[in-house]
């Protein structure tokens, strides 16, 4: 049943509400604070401001209590500015403004919006209950107008619970400064707030249709994310278990989010997901889960696996992190250097499914496909639908090595031709990714002069031969209008002692250039930058030369090329 419904009339005749046990802590910060606040001093001139849907379902039949479905966020601080309220007419009351008539407004409002007392008046039954976190501080401080002698020790969405109120009470001040009327500040709650806020309110019945609107209805601020609504599905599923389920529940959860830290929780969900599912994008993953994950048990299986998978995932962008081996390391790298994440679900499967060794295997050769697929600037979504493909058939033991998953791969690996022609015109722009470029001229110089330079390790700097900012001397080889094609060109690299490179600045001619070069210990300086002249055909060449050399550096060990 749906309908329009205004605060007063939500919150009258002996109505009460209660946040699910399974739902997110208070969220809302000072930019929704003063949105409705905002929104409220329009009030009198729009006669209404709509405040979106509001989801009950009733906690016991024929009685006037709800389970808040929707809406927790927006009744909740309405709550709170209601308490901000009687904490005015206190302080007016204690200040001897209007006393007796202020005291008596204090519990009117206090009984109509908050709760009801007890006979002895010392404690008040609220009318909002919310969630485990939030639920004792709301009692305890909140709604008995306690004040805490530090923020810093409460939980961060107490800390925003006291500090919604500390807004709405510091604006209440400012607006009635000069106006300490307290028939007017209770006026402003029931004829203003009470009566010109309104919401939709849906009335389902059962857990199932409360649960569906849940998951399309967010009406004030940032839509749940997926992570949200499914942390909310589990918490539901293994609620039905018991307290301590739901707790153990909880701790998993907590433990999954502490340890993905920085990383997107859903992108990691969804990268978990489509290891062992058909591959899902966000917009769709939800509903696949709850199509697979639908008994307490399984929620727990699921958690339990979520909760394995986190270290790794977290570890697979931080390539030095002390689970990885010096080999693993080094192929972890360069994926990260890529920025590559496609490749995740399967890194997961096969940290899951396959030995240890075969995995070391799977990763170098994942590098050097993401490699020539990156650089070749193909499609990323193909790319991570062949991934998840070969992470299922990895799950369902169709795939057991490394060797066989590659070769699953082979549709994504850019061949010698395509690759060589890509590289022979590739240009990367140090100043957004100098970490790539400085990696593979150390894998140039490696190559030529059978070295084994680390490009973290590796003193050289980046030498650009026609420099970043060319002097005029530059202009007849490299006409303005086109320095820039090739100022970022691969071609036009090089690396080069710092001890050499502080002495050349932008007016040095190619030739004298060449001779600091000769000096240099690097193959790519020394021999590979020998030409009578430096120009836009010398870039050309020199790339070229390279690129051929390239399809020797990132070779699959087991996708054959074509003849």
């Amino acid at each position: 049943m749906s309908q329009f419904i205004t605060l007063n009339t939500i919150i009258g005749n002996g109505k009460s509400y209660q946040v699910p046990i399974y739902q997110r802590d208070y969220s809302w910060d000072k930019d929704d604070w003063e949105d409705l606040w905002n929104d409220i001093a329009e009030i009198p001139v729009d006669k209404t401001h709509y405040l979106g849907y509001l989801v009950l379902q009733p906690i016991r039949e024929g009685e006037e209590s709800f389970w808040i479905i929707d809406g927790q966020q927006r009744l909740t601080t309405l709550s709170i500015l209601a308490l901000a309220i009687t904490a005015l007419l206190d302080k007016w009351s204690r200040e001897n403004i209007d006393t007796q008539d202020n005291k008596i407004r204090f519990e009117k409002i206090t009984e109509r919006y908050l709760g009801n007392y007890s006979l002895s008046k010392l404690n008040l039954d609220p009318k909002l209950k919310l969630n485990r976190n939030n639920d004792d501080y709301y009692k305890s401080w909140l709604l008995k107008l306690r004040t805490p002698s530090t923020l810093s020790k409460l939980k961060p969405s107490q800390r925003l619970l006291q500090k919604a109120f500390n807004y709405f009470f510091s604006e209440l001040q400012e607006k009635f400064k000069s106006n300490k009327s307290g028939a007017d500040l209770a006026d402003f709650l029931e004829k203003i707030i009470g009566n010109g806020i309104v919401f939709t309110q849906i009335v389902v019945t059962n857990d199932l249709d409360a649960f569906k609107v849940f998951e399309t209805l967010n009406a004030r601020g940032v839509k749940l994310s997926t992570a949200d609504l499914l942390k909310n599905y589990l918490f539901k599923l293994t609620h039905q278990l018991g307290e301590l389920d739901l707790e153990e529940a909880e701790r998993r959860w907590q433990n999954i989010t502490n340890t993905i830290l920085s990383n997107d929780l859903t992108t990691f969900i969804r990268h978990f997901w489509n290891c062992k599912y058909k591959l899902e994008r966000q917009p769709t993953l939800f509903k696949a889960i709850k199509r697979e994950i639908n008994s307490a048990e399984i929620a727990f299986d699921f958690l339990n696996e979520l909760e394995q998978a986190s270290s790794f995932y977290t570890a697979f962008n931080n390539p030095n992190d002390e689970l990885w081996d010096k080999e693993e390391k080094l192929s972890l790298k360069l994926i990260d250097l890529l920025n590559v994440t496609t490749c995740y679900s399967l890194m997961l499967s096969a940290l899951k499914y396959m030995h240890r060794p075969e995995f070391k295997i799977l990763v170098k050769e994942l590098g050097i496909i993401a490699f020539r697929y990156n650089l070749s600037d193909l499609n990323p979504n193909e790319a991570e639908r062949i991934f998840s493909k070969v992470a299922n058939e990895v799950a369902n033991k169709s795939i057991s090595s490394a060797k066989d998953a590659i070769i699953a791969l082979k549709s994504i690996y850019v061949i010698d031709d395509n690759f060589e022609q890509v590289f022979s015109t590739l240009s990367i722009n140090t100043r957004r990714k100098k970490d790539l470029v400085k990696y593979i001229l150390v894998k140039f110089e490696n190559q030529i002069s059978n070295k084994d330079y680390q490009p973290e390790e590796a003193v050289a700097t980046i030498e650009h031969i026609l420099p970043e900012n060319p002097g005029s001397i530059w202009e007849e080889s490299f006409p303005n209008e086109i320095q820039e094609d090739y100022i970022y060109r691969l071609g036009n690299y090089s690396l080069l002692e710092a001890s050499i490179n502080n002495k050349l600045d932008n007016n040095i001619p190619f030739s004298e250039k060449l001779v600091r070069y000769k000096t240099s210990s690097y193959r790519l300086s020394n021999e590979y930058c020998n030409y009578e002249k430096f120009s836009p055909k010398e870039i050309s060449l020199r790339q070229g030369k390279m690129a051929k050399i390239a399809k020797g550096i990132w070779k699959s060990s087991f996708i054959l090329p074509i003849s």
